[in-house]
């Protein structure tokens, strides 16, 4: 099934990412809701933007769509098996369409890849979350324009450094076409604070969102570099994201 090309076009437009960022997108749809083709994933992708899927589709694929959304399943999280066997080995099974393997790390690391795939996924919707909402406020505000007029020089700077070594490998995909896809939580909270005025009708409480941002970038770099976090830290996360979508779907009308 290939993917109708206006709905490609203008659901690239709305997240304002790259094509391969939007395949990664689709591979995180297809590992949370199960198997399904790329398109199938990408129009589930558009139907959770607001797209209407009748205006692009025929209804048997509108249809499958959302026959997909009813059978939705959480994210399979990573399981374990220990056998004896000159020691412990710890037996990884990522998902129900790939073999179990042993990939050397102990029990208690196994555990710990279990535990952390429900968290990453949170980090991963939130992080580029705060970027699409944070582009679409300063668009809205000062235009297309609004990285070079609006950005602070130290995230310019590092955004810059991050993509100059991004070209020396050109072999690896791309993080998305904006400046804002090259931004961490560090840089988020520096574009903010710089433009609290256009933030201050979404947020309301700039102090809140910056203080949130600065209990999270700390666990966030350390989901990061694929260690485990502390069970305080992943509650902190988790009431964060429940807190944003309450925003987002109070404050929606104005972003």
């Amino acid at each position: 099934m290939a993917t109708n090309r206006k709905l490609r076009a203008e659901l690239l437009g709305r997240l304002g990412c790259s094509p391969q960022a939007l395949s990664q997108r689709a591979q995180v749809i297809k590992n949370d809701y199960g198997p399904m083709s790329t398109a199938e994933a990408i129009y589930l992708i558009a139907h959770q933007h607001r797209f209407d899927l009748s205006k692009y589709v025929d209804k048997d694929t509108v249809k499958q769509v959302g026959d997909i959304l009813a059978r939705k399943t959480t994210i399979v999280s990573p399981s374990t098996q220990v056998k004896k066997n000159n020691g412990n080995t710890a037996y990884i099974k990522i998902s129900d369409d790939l073999p179990k393997v042993d990939v050397l790390l102990s029990t208690a690391l196994a555990k710990d890849a279990a535990k952390m795939a429900k968290t990453y996924p949170i980090y991963y919707v939130i992080e580029n979350s705060l970027r699409v909402v944070i582009k679409r406020i300063l668009e809205k505000k000062y235009g297309a324009d609004w990285w070079d007029s609006r950005v602070p020089t130290d995230p310019k700077r590092r955004v810059d450094g991050r993509k100059s070594e991004e070209a020396t490998k050109p072999w690896h995909g791309k993080r998305g076409q904006h400046e804002i896809f090259y931004s961490d939580f560090k840089d988020l909270k520096s574009i903010i604070n710089a433009n609290r005025e256009a933030f201050m009708p979404v947020f309301i409480d700039i102090e809140w969102i910056l203080q949130k941002l600065s209990e999270l970038e700390q666990p966030r770099n350390i989901v990061a570099h694929h260690n485990p976090m502390d069970p305080n830290d992943i509650k902190r996360i988790e009431v964060f994201f429940e807190d944003w979508i309450k925003l987002l779907r109070e404050r929606k009308h104005l972003i």
